[in-house]
């Protein structure tokens, strides 16, 4: 049991004989903690707190309720010595007196000792500094402060002189248990109560003390009594006529900074009254200082049927004013209710367009419930209020027809050729549609509908946008990814590199994703000087922890990926591909990610595992891994891993099933196979004059090294001015994966004109095996392997042929032999294990 000391005053708290006890803020209080700060509104405890703490410590507790007169630093010392234990002469200097006195005092102290100041809020920052130097430095004594508003106590730097525990507002409202034990209620009914009370001590205890009886479901029959509480408790406070009427109007909003709150009231003043209703728990500044204040629940409610009682037509100018102020603080959620509470959908089109992505993204299913039972007739008003609605209920299986009807009604309104939209409206409408259908698998209408946003998005003044700048950067990155999706890569990064500058012009983050994208891309394509300078800008810049692991920085992983695998690190690229496990299942860029962990494993020699670890995204992705766009994307990656397994067929089947007919690409597939059969002549025939052209850097490098290598099987002589112009590309764009793709014996022979020393950074192995083993067939012989697919009997075949018998067995025992097979059966399975039978 602890013992008080008596206080000159004479003052000693008592716990009311209504408490209710609280043993987890008696175990709070009980720490090793230098300095305790309990800071929150007068009635939430604090001093009951205390006081059935200190009855119950085993420490000698030294009470000081700080008064006006001993407010001030030497004041406090003098009150300190006063209550303070008398200290042995031999430990006291002569002459000692003030705070020398008071430390060396607290020096002396050989048990546990706790200082406890309670409003604590008047001491002046000299005298804080001062005890709390003193404290600091006395290995027994401890300080506990209690105080109903801000005060010297918070201010920056103090922790450098003590270390400091903090009891929030929070820990000290009443929780359910509590609620439960007070008003001797059942536990439903006490979590009702803390929902409607916010837990709030004073009044529980007015509850308590009145006797009320509380209905679990509304707590209607508490009503009365609370708002007697609070009425009591704004008369105690005895705010002014303007500050009072300021608070009512401030209650048309959850939460206001300062600038707000000024606009709401007229009042340059306001902030004093703010703190007042702090003091008193009607409120309270955020936890990291005057950034926002916010009304409790019950006042906040109280005030606002006054508001409406007595300044009825005020009441939509202030809603309009508290909207704009939730815009500009990044809190477009509570700009749309005000907009709604109000019936103002053309203020809800403004707020939707100021936070689109929030409200998108962040906020789906609180949109719902705010705009759910909107009448369709209405929200035909304001198309996007319902192209937003129905972007937030097309994931809900059981609304999602809803949904689909309000997407219809604002496309068309965007579409039709005399409308009342904005361009600004329609340029939201149709980046919102372009993403709806990349997202049902259709990337060439998203291309389509993504380039006539951006041909109006151009052509718009800027004026008539300016006011949605903030959010037009990370609109224009999705209208780049439909671009890119649907094909349109070159004009995709246009939009990405204007998306980026128009971000950083206005100093916000919405940036991130579009540089995510340039970085990614520009690996994927070759370029990896830029990819180098765009990596550079996410690990240097001062983003968000949270986007760095988020959907959004899915193509910067790609790009470190990439990069490693240039650099050879390929143990860094697994570090980075292990990012896309959480997002495998969900998104977009899942082709992506198949195709740059098919990379890696290729590039780690493990092209088993990269063919099963794709094949599994594909299983898991399901239906939507049929489409023609989606084969078309994982092609790449499927040819070159059957070819590091040595199976050509597959990689030929691959390439026939899948493989685009227009594109450089698909070319350069069919020369790297022509390469592998030995065909020199047909690998110069097909990359020399193909009217199509390579679409990247990467793709242009690696069809130089095939036709290098090609070129090089004729004569080395006639390959070195094609290994120059290789060299050239490698260097300018710092790649070194094209050699890679190269066969064994090709990669060497390439890699030696290139690097004749030795010395340098190319590759040391290819990711192919070799193929000099794998038998030649001539084009006759081809012929006659691919009749023989038809089990005809050899009279037929030569028949068939236009060949005497006696020449077509001549051409057999040739392709036996070739094949060191004995007879058909095995020539069939020996051409099928090295993938020379027709498709």
């Amino acid at each position: 049991m602890s013992s008080f000391a008596v206080q000159p005053d004479g003052y000693l708290p008592r716990v009311s004989a209504h408490a209710v006890s609280r043993p987890r803020l008696t175990a709070a209080l009980e720490t090793a903690s230098p300095l305790t700060l309990m800071r929150s509104a007068s009635g939430s405890g604090k001093t009951t707190a205390l006081v059935e703490w200190a009855s119950a410590t085993a420490s000698h507790v030294v009470w000081i309720t700080v008064t006006p007169a001993i407010a001030t630093g030497d004041a406090l010392a003098g009150a300190l010595l006063r209550a303070l234990p008398e200290a042995d002469p031999a430990h006291t200097a002569a002459g000692e007196d003030g705070w020398a006195a008071v430390t060396a005092r607290l020096r002396a102290v050989d048990s546990p000792l706790v200082l406890v100041l309670d409003d604590a809020a008047a001491v002046d920052r000299e005298g804080v500094f001062a005890l709390c130097r003193a404290v600091a430095t006395a290995a027994m004594t401890r300080l506990i402060v209690a105080s109903n508003r801000p005060s010297p106590f918070d201010s920056e730097g103090l922790d450098l002189v003590i270390d400091t525990t903090l009891i929030s507002p929070n820990e000290l409202m009443f929780d359910t248990d509590e609620i439960r034990r007070a008003l001797d209620v059942d536990e439903h009914t006490a979590a009702a109560t803390r929902e409607a009370t916010g837990g709030f001590p004073a009044l529980i205890r007015a509850l308590a003390l009145r006797g009320a009886a509380v209905d679990a479901s509304s707590l209607r029959a508490a009503t009365s009594v609370i708002e007697d509480y609070l009425q009591d408790r704004l008369d105690e406070c005895a705010f002014d006529p303007q500050a009072l009427q300021g608070l009512l109007r401030i209650s048309v909003t959850d939460s206001v900074d300062l600038p707000l709150a000024v606009a709401l009231t007229g009042d340059s003043a306001i902030a004093k009254a703010l703190d007042q209703a702090e003091m008193f728990g009607f409120g309270r500044w955020s936890v990291d200082g005057r950034s926002s204040f916010a009304l409790t629940p019950l006042t906040r409610g109280m005030l606002r049927r006054e508001l409406r009682r007595g300044f009825p037509d005020e009441v939509a100018q202030l809603r309009r004013v508290a909207a704009e102020g939730a815009v500009r603080r990044d809190m477009p959620l509570e700009g749309l209710r005000l907009a709604v509470e109000d019936d103002d959908l053309r203020l809800a089109t403004h707020v939707t367009m100021s936070g689109w992505n929030r409200l998108l993204h962040r906020d789906r299913h609180a949109v719902v419930d705010l705009l759910g039972d909107v009448p369709v007739s209405r929200l035909k008003e304001e198309p996007l209020v319902a192209m937003l609605l129905g972007m937030c209920l097309k994931p809900n299986r059981l609304r999602r027809q809803r949904g689909l009807q309000l997407l219809r009604i604002a496309v068309a309104a965007a579409d039709a050729r005399r409308t009342t939209l904005s361009a600004t409206e329609r340029i939201f409408i149709w980046a919102a549609e372009s993403a709806s259908l990349r997202a049902i698998g259709r990337p060439e209408r998203a291309a389509q509908v993504a380039a006539r946003a951006l041909a109006l998005f151009t052509e718009t003044p800027e004026s008539q946008w300016q006011q949605y700048a903030c959010d037009m950067p990370l609109l224009c990155t999705h209208l780049g990814i439909s671009l890119y999706d649907g094909g349109r890569r070159d004009d995709a990064v246009h939009i990405w590199e204007q998306a980026t500058a128009l971000a950083a012009a206005h100093g916000n983050k919405n940036a991130f994703h579009g540089i995510c994208l340039l970085a990614g891309v520009h690996a994927l394509n070759g370029d990896l000087p830029e990819a180098r300078h765009y990596v550079a800008l996410i690990r240097d810049g001062d983003w968000d922890p949270a986007l760095l692991d988020s959907y959004r920085s899915t193509f910067y992983h790609v790009a470190e990926a990439m990069l490693a695998v240039e650099d050879g690190d390929v143990t860094a690229a697994k570090r980075h591909i292990r990012f896309f496990e959480p997002y495998r299942a969900t998104s977009e860029h899942w082709t992506t990610m198949a195709a740059v962990e098919a990379w890696v494993a290729l590039h780690d020699g493990e092209p088993a595992a990269g063919l099963e670890r794709l094949e599994s995204f594909v299983r898991l992705r399901g239906k939507e891994a049929g489409a023609a766009h989606v084969r078309q994307a994982l092609a790449q990656p499927r040819v070159l891993l059957h070819l590091a397994l040595g199976d050509v067929s597959s990689a030929r089947s691959v390439l026939q099933r899948d493989a685009v007919a227009d594109r450089f690409g698909t070319v350069l597939k069919r020369a790297r196979l022509a390469l592998i059969d030995g065909k020199a002549a047909d690998v110069v025939r097909l990359l020399g004059q193909t009217r199509l052209r390579p679409s990247t850097a990467r793709e242009r490098a690696e069809a130089a090294a095939v036709h290098s290598a090609a070129l090089h099987r004729v004569s080395p002589a006639a390959a070195q001015p094609s290994s120059e112009a290789l060299s050239v590309q490698l260097i300018d764009r710092g790649l070194t994966t094209p050699l890679v793709l190269l066969s064994a014996e090709d990669f060497g022979a390439v890699r030696a004109d290139l690097d004749p020393t030795g010395r340098g950074t190319f590759p040391l192995r290819s990711a192919l095996p070799s193929f000099a083993t794998r038998p030649r067939l001539s084009s006759r012989e081809q012929i006659v392997l691919r009749a023989l697919t038809s089990g005809a009997s050899v009279p037929v075949i030569a028949d068939e042929l236009n060949v005497s018998q006696n020449t077509l067995k001549t051409q057999l025992r040739s392709i036996y032999r070739k094949l060191g097979a004995h007879n058909r059966t095995e020539a069939m399975e020996q051409a099928a294990r090295h993938g020379l039978l027709p498709d």
